[in-house]
């Protein structure tokens, strides 16, 4: 299956503005983050920390934050979209 992932900041400037990644039929948000880290080996730094996914990475399904839904155990589907940002800060 194919999963495109959309890119802004600073994680624009590694992946690129969007990309599909291709994913093994019923993998989820961490085997996707892992795929894009194993191929961009500077992404790891910025997306883990020693206690797993940072707390300043906001990641998108389909408009959703995984947050809200499996954290990044949430299942991808075939053509789902996939949004990296960092957190906003500042005024």
């Amino acid at each position: 299956m194919f999963v495109r992932v959309r890119s802004f900041a600073g994680f624009r400037h590694i992946l690129g503005k969007e990309k599909d990644i291709e994913l093994a039929t019923g993998g989820s948000v961490e085997d996707l983050l892992e795929k894009l880290c194993a191929a961009h080996a500077n992404l790891r730094p910025m997306l883990f920390g020693e206690s797993g996914l940072k707390e300043d990475v906001n990641i998108f399904l389909a408009g959703k934050n995984i947050a809200s839904l499996h954290g990044i155990q949430t299942k991808v589907a075939d053509g789902d979209e996939v949004a990296l940002f960092p957190a906003a800060i500042g005024g």
